[in-house]
């Protein structure tokens, strides 16, 4: 880093990512308003440490773009974690069941829509797919943290039981959680192809109504 704070740059991949999840409008202030805080309060407060600290802003960006989507997972997971818990059903090895299909529909869905969302406001693939990865890593915390508080509520033999049938507090503390991060990877993918492509096609018709005017 050069000692001249007027010109010193934070890490290039996360001023581009930055860039990337905030709208077209939006994309110069936001981004030219955090580079000067850098350059003229962090960097001579700071020094070395300046590049840490701007990288921890663009996460709370990232944060901030998938939190109400990760809330939306979480809130799903615990759900589908107190209907098995409260209402347990006889779950068969190898068949999907009606409370499974529907939850895992509920998540992809969630996950893609964010993911569409977020393409179609930036116009950055990437930024869909990393929002709906985030929102997944996000959703799967609550949802552990959901569980637990709901053990704290329920925990007598009977429940203890119906955890177990319906896949074991393992599975609900870590493994669906972790099965999360694939799935909004791939999920997110395509969520955002289809949210870019919408972006393309608005502005492609944009452009042709700026014509014929």
């Amino acid at each position: 880093m050069t000692s001249d704070s007027s010109s010193a740059l934070p890490p290039r991949w996360a001023e581009s990512l930055l860039r990337a999840l905030l709208p077209p409008e939006d994309r110069d202030s936001v981004s030219g308003d955090l580079l000067e805080e850098y350059r003229e309060s962090m960097v001579p407060a700071l020094g070395d440490k300046a590049q840490a600290w701007y990288v921890r802003q663009v996460t709370g960006y990232v944060l901030r773009h998938a939190w109400t989507w990760g809330a939306l997972v979480g809130a799903i997971l615990v759900a589908r974690y107190s209907f098995d818990t409260l209402s347990p059903v006889q779950y068969t090895p190898g068949i999907i069941s009606p409370r499974s299909a529907v939850m895992s529909y509920a998540l992809m869905g969630t996950l893609a829509l964010g993911a569409g969302w977020q393409a179609l406001r930036s116009g950055h693939l990437r930024s869909g797919v990393l929002v709906a990865f985030a929102a997944a890593s996000v959703g799967g915390v609550l949802s552990a943290a959901g569980t637990l508080a709901c053990l704290a509520i329920w925990h007598d033999p009977e429940t203890l039981r119906a955890i177990q049938g319906s896949g074991g507090l393992a599975e609900a503390l870590w493994g669906v959680p972790l099965l999360l991060l694939p799935i909004g990877f791939v999920t997110g993918t395509i969520g955002a192809i289809a949210g870019w492509v919408a972006n393309a096609v608005v502005h492609w018709v944009s452009r042709q109504d700026t014509k014929t005017v």
